[in-house]
Formats: structure tokens, sequence, C-alpha cells
């Protein structure tokens, strides 16, 4: 009930956005199969380059920009990118990851100092750009979301506070019209209603928008970026694989050692791409995962500082007039409304709302690149090809 009057009091705000802002979510999910197919380059070659570039991407919120795709084209792969590939694979394979993980007080960040250390970061590796922008998307996001539960909305709950001490008062000779004029503390705790439903009504308002447009901005761009990345490992992992599977129809007995290293190259190359999509899925999964936790961290702090407002608010109105002895009546009733109905009821689905944008059906994960069935159909072939052989030979 309160997201659809949440939807229905920021629709004109929401329509703005989509035109201020640029392309709705329609319009810019179409555009993520012609930046996958283009293969537009200029990934950000820094991270700090990344934060400079979206400082001025929002007012309340930042506001990122989708990244772009640096990612080789399956066209333009050769066998020296190949080799390049196999040695970033031989540095992962020879990689002895310690068993004793640092005592970090979150685990992620130990999973996620792994699953740096397998892509390579700060080794110049192929993947390192992409990690640079999914901790960047992460800060963001959850600093975005910290902004309103840690400060926005505890100051618009102090407001309502103070509202409700100073003007509560004259605004019940307002609503006495509406109870008679004979219950004066019925008018007043009405006037704290009306007060209390307007600064949920901004709550609403400042959630959906601006909070939601942009969270939901920024999470699109990602996922689109994710997509592009994702498909162009997948191209290269089949442009691998066939030419690992095809290596010795243009090579010759003379050639063999040639032959011997070219096929392990183009093996160990793909069977490193599929790695590597298996560990960028599971750094979207990891930083994913630090969203909602941390999202549900900052609801729950943001309840706690709330109620300690109030205490503040309470003891501190009480000694600027002793004669609103029942203040803390209202108070309490007011924030109870405003923590209810903001935090719990309307803002408790943050993560969920945010993140449904996010298409991983979409994505070409490494579950869909069947790199068991690969391995089964290129050792099949190969053994196949030995026998055959042998056995044409012993005829012959």
């Amino acid at each position: 009930m309160l997201a659809a009057i949440g939807r229905f009091l920021t629709a004109p705000f929401r329509w703005i956005a989509r035109t201020v802002f640029g392309r709705g979510a329609r319009s810019a999910r179409k555009s993520a199969a012609g930046y996958a197919a283009k293969g537009l380059g200029g990934e950000a070659p820094s991270e700090e380059s990344i934060v400079e570039r979206d400082r001025a991407g929002g007012v309340l919120f930042v506001r990122l920009q989708r990244p772009t795709l640096v990612e080789r084209t399956a066209a333009d792969m050769t066998l020296n990118e190949a080799r390049e590939y196999a040695a970033q694979a031989e540095k992962f394979y020879a990689y002895p990851f310690p068993l004793f993980a640092r005592s970090d007080f979150f685990y992620e960040e130990v999973e996620q100092d792994h699953l740096n250390h397998a892509l390579g970061l700060g080794e110049g590796a192929a993947d390192e750009n992409f990690l640079m922008i999914m901790q960047h998307f992460r800060r963001v996001l959850n600093a975005n979301t910290r902004r309103l539960f840690l400060f926005y909305a505890p100051m618009l709950l102090v407001l309502t506070l103070a509202a409700a001490f100073y003007l509560a008062p004259g605004l019940s000779e307002v609503t006495a019209l509406a109870v008679g004029g004979s219950e004066a503390k019925l008018a007043l705790y009405l006037a704290d209603a009306l007060i209390a439903t307007l600064a949920l009504a901004l709550l609403l308002l400042l959630y959906h928008w601006p909070y939601k447009v942009i969270q939901q901005h920024n999470l699109l761009g990602l996922d689109n970026y994710i997509t592009s990345k994702f498909s162009r490992i997948n191209q290269n992992f089949q442009v691998a694989k066939r030419r690992a599977m095809n290596v010795e129809r243009n090579k010759r007995m003379p050639q063999a050692d040639e032959l011997r290293q070219e096929a392990g190259d183009w093996t160990i190359a793909y069977h490193w791409l599929a790695l590597r999509l298996f560990f960028c899925e599971m750094t979207v999964r990891n930083a994913v995962y630090q969203i909602r936790r941390n999202t549900g961290l900052y609801d729950l702090g943001g309840v706690v500082l709330s109620v300690a407002l109030t205490a503040g608010a309470i003891f501190g109105f009480g000694h600027i007039d002793a004669a609103r002895d029942n203040f803390w009546i209202e108070a309490v009733g007011v924030a109870g409304v405003f923590v209810v109905a903001g935090y719990i009821l309307a803002m408790g689905g943050a993560t969920r709302e945010t993140l449904s944008v996010m298409q991983p059906r979409e994505w070409n994960r490494f579950h869909l690149i069947d790199l068991d069935q690969t391995i089964r159909d290129h050792v099949g072939e190969d053994k196949l090809q030995i026998v055959t052989f042998r056995d044409r030979n012993r005829i012959e």
C-alpha cells in the first residue's frame, strides 16, 4: 500500500527523471545488445578515473555512468593472445592460495582477496578493470543507501520532531475544528499525525525518486556491462575451443614441436577463459551479497539511530518548554509511525526493488558453456583419431 502511494506521489518526478537523466530502463535494456555487438572500447584504465568521471553524476546521490568494454573480440584473438591467456592460467595454477586466511571481520573480504589473486589484480590481467569497476559500483551503491538510511531519513525525522514541537500547537487550533473544539489533546495528536504523514510522504518521495531511480540506473548500466563482458568471454572461449580441437589440420609431422606447443596454448586458453567466467561470476556474487548485507545493516542502523534521536529530542525539547510535559507521547507516536512505515514497510525492500533490474538469466554464465562436455569431446576426438590411425597403419 505504501509503495503504491509512493509510486503515485512520485510519478511526475520519475517522469522528469527519465526525461532529464536520459533513457529509461526499457531503452537502456535494448541498448545492451548494441554495446555488446559494437564492442565499444575505452574502459577506464583505473578506479580513480572512474570515480573522477562520476563525481558530477548526482546531487543527493551519485549517478554512475555505464562502464565500457575492452575485452578482446573473438575475431581478433590470435595465437599470441592465447599464449597470454595461457601465461595467466599458469600463474593461477601455480599460486599457493593460503589455507589460513586473514582474520577479517567479514569473510567476503577474504573471498574477494582470493578472487583478486585468481584474476590477477595489479598484474595487468584482462579482468583487472572488471574487478575495479565492481568494487567502485559496490562502494557507490552502498554509499547511496548509507546516505538515505543514516543521514537523510534521520535528518528528516529530526525536522519532523521539531515541527511536532513547534508547529503542532498552532496546527491543533485548525484540527480542533475536526473534533468539535472540545478535545484539545485529541486535536494536538491529530496535528502530530498530519505532520508525521507529511514527513512520511517526503521520505517516500526521496526513496522512490531520486534514490531508487538512480540506484536502478546504476545497476542497469552494470547489468549491461556484465552482459557484454560475459558474452565476449564466451565468444572467446568458443573460438579457443575450436582452434584447440582443429589445430592439427594445418600442421605436418615436421612441425610436431610447433603443433604440440600451439595445441597446448589453445587448450589452456579455453580452460582459463572458462575459469575467468567462473571467477567473474563469483565477484558479482560477492558484490551483490555485500550490497544486500550492508543495506540490511543500514536499515537496522537507521532504526537504532532514529530511536536515539527521538530520545534526544524528548530530552532536549523537554528542557526548552517544561509545559509540554506530554511531548514524549507525541514524539514516540510520530517517530513510531516514521520508523515503522518508513524504515520497515516502505524501505524494507530496498535491496529487492533495486536489484530487480539485473537479469542474470541473460548472462552467458559458466554453467552454460559446458566445459565438461568440451573436455570430453576434445579428449575423446583426439583419442579416436589416434586409434583410427594406429589401426589403419596396422592394416596397411
